[in-house]
Parts: structure tokens; sequence; C-alpha cells
């Protein structure tokens, strides 16, 4: 009886985002209903075999409905093959790339933008830049990953990190702000 019910809610996860626009691919698992905001010709992507953990049941470390995919006018989110995220708000201004085999830990924000301009009521812009996370990288719980970013290949990133800057292919980093701790393997 149990797996009737997950699967029906796994279904319903599925007509929920496709019906808010979202492309998804084959084999997708959706446990829980995220958020779904998509401004005009924003495009969300879910590659095959993503798992989007939107629910208590779905990882433990969640929040209810914590993940939130958000796209403005004219930006990309993208979660290649594979990959993964639990109970994070990943927004797009302009673009966001997870790459395949890569794993997003619970509550961690991904935002391509400041938000407002800086300092806050000033004439200047906000400012903005693409954040590309390479493949199989894994991003530790409650992190925070800052607009211009990109994560090389198979790269950790500690848990509660805050990452301004980017880390190259096969590192460890942890901190606010996150540094180099070493290289992997």
């Amino acid at each position: 009886m149990k797996g009737i019910i997950l699967s029906l809610l796994r279904l319903l996860s599925l007509l929920h985002l496709k019906a808010r626009g979202v492309d998804c691919g084959n084999s997708l698992i959706c446990n829980g209903f995220p958020y779904i905001r998509r401004k005009g010709s924003g495009i969300i992507s879910l590659g095959p075999n993503v798992t989007l953990n939107a629910s208590r049941w779905g990882n433990w470390l969640g929040t209810p409905g914590g993940t939130v995919l958000s796209v403005e006018d004219g930006a990309m989110l993208v979660l290649k093959a594979s990959s993964g995220i639990s109970s994070s708000h990943l927004i797009a201004n302009v673009g966001i790339e997870i790459g395949e085999g890569s794993l997003i830990g619970a509550g961690c924000l991904i935002c391509d933008s400041d938000m407002h301009e800086v300092p806050l009521g000033s004439d200047k812009a906000v400012a903005k830049a693409p954040i590309i996370i390479g493949k199989n990288v894994f991003v530790g719980a409650r992190s925070i990953i800052l607009k211009g970013v990109a994560i090389g290949d198979g790269s950790v990133i500690g848990a509660g990190s805050v990452v301004s800057k980017s880390i190259p292919a096969g590192s460890l980093a942890a901190g606010n702000p996150a540094k180099v701790i070493r290289q992997l393997g």
C-alpha cells in the first residue's frame, strides 16, 4: 500500500511540474511538490534520472515544500542527467547549470544575482552572473553559491559554506568564504 501511495504522489508531482512548464526528462523522481516560479521565456529543464526532494519524507534534513525553482524572463535553470537537489532554492536571473551526477544538499541557496542593488536604494544595476556547477560535484547542506561562480568537476563543497569565488575541479572547499582545503584523489 505504501508503494502505491508513493507512486501516486510521484505521478502527481510530475504532473505539477509539467503543468508549470517544466521540461522533464525520463525517469524523473520528484518527492513532494516544489514551488515553481517561471516568468516569460524562462526555461527550467530537468534531465533524465534527476531527483528532486521537496518534502520531509524525501530527505529529513529538508523542510516541507522547501524546494524552489525560479527563473526570470530569458533565464535558464538546467539540472543535467542524474543530478539531484533536496529542499534547496535555485533562483536564476541569468542562468544556473547543475552538471551530470551532481548533488545539492538540503537547504542550499544557489542564486545568480544579488537580487537587489548594492547598496540598497542606489541607482546601480542589480549584479548578475551565471553559475555553473560541473559534473559529479557534491554541495553540502545549507551551503550558499553566489553569482558568477563555477565549481569544477568532481569537487566537494563542505556543509554551510558560502562560495563566492570559483572552485577548481577535484577540490575540497569549505568555509565562509569557501576556500580550497585540498585537492581530492
